[in-house]
């Protein structure tokens, strides 16, 4: 059976939500909302040459338009999602799992984007450059350490930027990701 598409902004950016129970990322989120406001680049474009220079609170502004249209999508994406996923159609605490990591994987990508702009100008254009070449490298998933590509990773503002882009183990993301897995797994060898 062919999927139905539906016209959220989830679908619209082109988030890879239909890998379930692959989850997007937080690096793969933030990189879908750079694009989504700056289809060519906020600070850089996907082969890494600067374009304009762009006030800072100006980008944040138009990235919060964005993580609020993702936010006000989210329900009509996921009631789809769970009609089209048969492993989750019908199964109300894995769609629930579901929900809660979404939210909360908006939550951490939008704080993430938050605490950069709210440092130097360097540290919130390192943040898009990055999630270029992580592109580069793994264009899938966004996933991965970072880019052998950069030797200067803990320099100049890319330390932090790895940092924020990257998931703790004890995130909220994290423990759902993981959560999700478990019960995928029971369902398969039950």
């Amino acid at each position: 059976m062919a999927r139905q598409s539906s016209n959220t902004w989830w679908q619209r950016n082109h988030l890879q939500c239909w890998r379930y129970p692959d989850l997007p990322t937080k690096k793969e989120l933030i990189y879908r909302v750079f694009r989504a406001a700056y289809p060519h680049g906020a600070f850089v474009d996907d082969n890494l040459k600067l374009v304009e220079l762009r006030d800072k609170d100006l980008v944040w502004q138009d990235l919060e338009a964005e993580f609020a249209k993702a936010s006000e999508d989210l329900d009509a994406f996921l009631k789809h999602l769970f009609a089209e996923e048969p492993r989750l159609r019908g199964k109300e605490n894995k769609q629930q799992i579901v929900r809660e990591y979404y939210v909360a994987l908006l939550a951490e990508s939008r704080y993430a984007l938050y605490v950069s702009q709210n440092g130097r100008y360097f540290e919130f254009r390192t943040m898009e450059e990055l999630l270029v070449r992580y592109r580069q490298v793994d264009e899938k998933t966004l996933g991965g350490l970072p880019p052998k590509i950069i030797p200067f990773t803990l320099a100049a503002g890319f330390g932090f930027a790895i940092d924020h882009l990257e998931s703790s183990e004890a995130s909220k993301v994290k423990i759902l990701q993981r959560r999700v897995k478990a019960l995928e797994s029971q369902d398969r060898y039950a």
